[in-house]
């Protein structure tokens, strides 16, 4: 009993000194105690709700990152008034300017060539020689109708200039079974002066023996006969016409 009441009076001792420091704590100050272990974290509260936007921020620096892809091309604007002529450009160098007249040379020849062959094949006989062609289609005239015909044709009467052209009318007159054929040269301006049709002298000629002779002064004109010699003789005379192109 006596060991229980001893127990009993420092238990209400011990009471009333936790008492007495609760109190002196709460009205006088202390120094902190060493903090103890910190506990484990609790589980996370409830979402609270938003509250007021906040006031704009300052401008942020620039990005640095690539480049976005280009956007979609716009429509068309409207299209401007048409621009002032400009200048002229400089003028070509003398090797174009040579190859430009040697190129348009080439082609007037290759033109005129064409044109000139498809002449010929609109005759029934004709033969080359050089760069001409002899042509006929077996026709009689006066050597006014010879000249006009030819003519017509785009052509002239033929004038050999060579013996080798001679020769190849020769050869056109016996296809013809010709005994005559008219050469376009005369001596109506000045007796005894054969000219070609331009009025400029014969740098050929293959007359026959004795002639041009003006037999009854009514020769003016000339022919070529089988053998291909040359003869005056009367412009009013009907004989085979030929003409070169």
């Amino acid at each position: 009993m006596a060991l229980l009441k001893h127990l009993l009076v420092a238990a209400l001792f011990l009471v009333e000194f936790v008492l007495l420091l609760a109190a002196s704590e709460s009205s006088c100050p202390a120094f902190a105690g060493v903090p103890g272990t910190p506990g484990h974290n609790g589980s996370p509260g409830r979402d609270g709700r938003d509250g007021f936007p906040g006031p704009k921020g300052e401008k942020g620096d620039p990005g640095v990152g690539a480049q976005g892809p280009p956007g979609k091309i716009g429509p068309l604007g409207v299209v401007g008034p048409k621009g002032n002529k400009g200048n002229p450009g400089l003028p070509g160098t003398g090797v174009q300017s040579a190859l430009v007249l040697q190129l348009q040379s080439d082609v007037k020849y290759l033109t005129d060539r064409l044109t000139a062959v498809e002449k010929v094949l609109g005759f029934q006989m004709f033969r080359k020689v050089g760069q001409k062609y002899y042509v006929s289609d077996g026709l009689k005239g006066t050597f006014e109708k010879a000249q006009k015909f030819c003519s017509d044709a785009g052509a002239k009467i033929v004038l050999p200039r060579s013996e080798d052209e001679n020769k190849v009318l020769t050869s056109l007159q016996a296809a013809l079974q010709s005994s005559y054929v008219y050469v376009g040269a005369t001596d109506r301006e000045k007796e005894g002066h054969f000219v070609d049709m331009s009025g400029q002298p014969l740098t050929f000629t293959n007359w026959k023996t004795n002639e041009p002779n003006d037999h009854k002064g009514a020769e003016d004109c000339t022919v070529t006969d089988k053998s291909g010699v040359w003869n005056d003789i009367n412009c009013s005379s009907e004989w085979h016409v030929v003409c070169e192109l």
